[in-house]
């Protein structure tokens, strides 16, 4: 592993292992939960609808981790972004977990078969779409119970494009950045 000036954070990060792999895992932990409680303050015109700039931090670590560290990454953000800002256990907890794990899922299974033909921004509009229709899903069969709640899905797609497209251009920043 090269340590001269010419060598980068993220081909550092590619190449580390041990303690300093858990270091840059418990470090963009540390930033994707930074941007979520950022995010709470930002005013949204529906509660539940928000940018998702802390999966700039998730499409990041696709680029520089194993999976599975990847996965500790989001977790830890719901989880710990949940405890500091009041909402462990919550409906709004269960609906961030449900639609970050299903979300994962997507970018992972796309970031690992397609991401020579899908860009960063591809990713995360498929991850924040994923998000979305699993959270309405959540809420229907726990909830709501009514087929009539799906005519959000339209509405809740275009917020996606335009969240994870942002989102996905934030990452793709990182990642030739950093």
């Amino acid at each position: 592993m090269g340590t001269g000036p010419e060598t980068s954070i993220t081909e550092t990060i590619r190449e580390s292992s041990g303690r300093r792999r858990t270091f840059f895992i418990a470090f963009l932990s540390a930033m994707a939960i930074f941007f979520a409680i950022a995010e709470t303050a930002v005013p949204k015109p529906l509660p539940w609808m928000r940018l998702g700039l802390a999966n700039a931090i998730t499409l990041y670590a696709f680029s520089t981790m194993r999976l599975k560290d990847v996965l500790v990454i989001v977790v830890a953000r719901v989880v710990t972004a949940s405890l500091l800002i009041g909402t462990f256990l919550s409906i709004s907890f269960i609906l961030s977990l449900t639609g970050a794990l299903a979300s994962f899922g997507v970018m992972c299974f796309f970031y690992s078969i397609f991401k020579r033909w899908i860009s960063l921004v591809g990713i995360s509009v498929l991850g924040a779409v994923t998000s979305n229709a699993t959270q309405l899903f959540v809420v229907n069969t726990l909830f709501v119970n009514s087929r009539l709640s799906y005519y959000f899905l339209p509405f809740l797609f275009l917020f996606a494009l335009a969240g994870g497209t942002i989102s996905g251009l934030f990452g793709r920043f990182l990642v030739k950045n950093i």
